[in-house]
């Protein structure tokens, strides 16, 4: 009996130091967000251009390899790399907060076991985004900012659905970054799916993704392409490539009905591969390709937006 009462008393002490020890574990891992903070880290290139367009530029201490806008950015340390953290460079920043996209959130813990509080933003969802910039403009003082971003989001899609109204929806391909070999033809691109911010876009814009599938971002062949027939095309086009040349490749799927009514459509501006405050742009830009007539595109606008 003796020797039972022990082995009972071992379990409950056990189990007792596993809820304490838990229990220490969220409150060390979980560091408060002080009011206002006045030290930032931003770890993605979407999150550094919301900040600065919430008024927050200053407040910013550290960024990634790949934030380069806007340019004053260039000169804040750099302190991670695309999902790699340089935590020498976080400590020297002496931060306050850590702002993460949504889907890098596997780094949240290291940077709170430093101390670090963390928050993140939704650049997955357009919805999401929306939402959480009212909880970030809460946190840090911005509300106001943060509601005049909402705000714009919201005339745009209100213009969107106005230029959309009684038109059948396109069904729209929207090509991202595929490789330009200047073969005279498309041979394969990579493109959005149906899940994430920029499918949103699209529906928001007033049209429906020709690629129903399950992958975020597929790969498609040219004869994918000729098969889905999208009635409008969008390509996202990085700076210095020949504009020409990618509209001859196009060109070559003269039979797909985007092509043969002229329905192909470049966008060429940096912002609009980086999901933010600026995307309000992109949306436009869709909601006139997709609805030229009630856009009052002229000859010059067509092919290349903006």
């Amino acid at each position: 009996m003796r020797k039972i009462r022990t082995m009972i008393l071992v379990a409950m002490i056990v189990v007792v130091g596993m809820v304490i020890r838990k229990e220490l574990q969220t409150i060390h891992s979980h560091p408060a967000i002080p009011d206002k903070p006045q030290r930032i880290l931003s770890f993605a290139p979407s999150v550094t251009e919301t900040l600065h367009a919430m008024g927050l530029g200053e407040r910013i201490v550290g960024v990634t390899q790949f934030c380069t806008w806007p340019p004053e950015v260039s000169r804040l340390p750099r302190v991670a790399g695309f999902s790699d953290i340089n935590f020498e460079a976080v400590v020297r920043c002496r931060p306050d907060l850590a702002v993460l996209p949504i889907d890098k959130t596997a780094n949240a813990e290291a940077l709170e076991n430093l101390g670090i509080p963390v928050l993140t933003l939704d650049t997955r969802s357009l919805q999401g985004f929306l939402q959480d910039l009212t909880r970030l403009g809460v946190v840090t003082g911005r509300y106001k900012e943060a509601e005049v971003i909402i705000n714009s989001f919201h005339s745009a899609l209100a213009a969107a659905q106005q230029r959309a109204k009684g038109v059948q929806r396109p069904r729209v391909l929207f090509s991202i970054m595929h490789s330009y070999q200047g073969l005279g033809y498309i041979d394969e691109i990579n493109a959005i799916g149906r899940d994430g911010f920029y499918n949103e876009l699209i529906e928001a814009a007033g049209g429906d993704n020709v690629y129903d599938g399950q992958l975020a971002f597929p790969r498609l062949s040219r004869e994918a392409i000729i098969f889905l027939n999208p009635d409008v095309i969008i390509d996202v086009i990085p700076t210095g490539e020949n504009l020409a040349e990618i509209k001859q490749d196009w060109e070559s799927l003269h039979n797909v009905s985007a092509i043969r009514n002229g329905q192909l459509y470049f966008l060429t501006d940096v912002a609009d591969t980086v999901p933010g405050p600026r995307s309000v742009q992109t949306l436009e830009h869709l909601s006139r390709a997709f609805y030229p007539q009630s856009s009052h595109l002229t000859a010059s606008d067509k092919g290349i937006l903006p």
